[in-house]
């Protein structure tokens, strides 16, 4: 009888570069939802900063409000010169989603698709959070000052701002589908946790 827990390592690693692939390939599709819903918040919370952000293949463009003078100088409204647009790569934060589709694939339980629907939509709100503040995170450090004293940010916005970017890229991508994961698979934790136990004690 095969080892649960050996069976279920193996399917990670099997299904990994599998959901990355598709996920990579993908990107137009899985993070289209994400742009609308940060359009949507950003015309209504910085209308004056933000003129929209779009999806070019794997990278994300973003259009400020903002561009420069005769002289160089950042200013807004943006003048003959252009608007002032950046580029990012949002999939360095969403990197959770085909970690969260293997897990799931690798556990041997029957309603898997129905997980990966589930965890799918759980993930949005983490996604929607980590792409914002990589967009307020490019506003408040590469637009810089002009942006920080139209929003009348604080040092304490500023450093909040730097905080949730880099707990948005790094951290919670990497934990959060460990976290869902855990909570839909707990009768396959229980059934694993006697093996692990007597593993121990041995």
């Amino acid at each position: 009888m095969r080892n649960p827990l050996h069976q279920f390592i193996l399917g990670v690693i099997i299904w990994l570069p599998i959901t990355f692939f598709i996920w990579y390939i993908t990107a137009n599709y899985h993070l289209a939802p994400i742009v609308w819903l940060s359009n949507l918040l950003f015309s209504w919370w910085m209308p004056d900063a933000l003129i929209w952000v779009k999806l070019d293949h794997h990278t994300l463009v973003i259009a400020s409000n903002f561009g420069t003078n005769a002289v160089g100088q950042v200013v807004s409204p943006p003048t003959d010169n252009g608007v002032l647009g950046y580029h990012s790569n949002p999939l360095i934060y969403s990197y959770g989603l085909p970690l969260l589709y293997a897990l799931i694939l690798a556990t041997p339980e029957k309603d898997r698709w129905l997980k990966l629907i589930i965890g799918t939509f759980l993930l949005l709100p983490i996604e929607l959070f980590s792409m914002v503040f990589s967009i307020l995170k490019t506003l408040t450090f590469e637009v810089g000052i002009v942006f920080q004293q139209q929003q009348e940010l604080s040092q304490i916005a500023i450093d909040s701002i730097a905080i949730a970017y880099q707990a948005g890229t790094l951290i919670i991508p990497m934990v959060t589908p460990l976290i869902i994961w855990v909570a839909m698979h707990r009768h396959f934790l229980q059934r694993l946790a006697p093996q692990t136990t007597i593993k121990w004690r041995m």
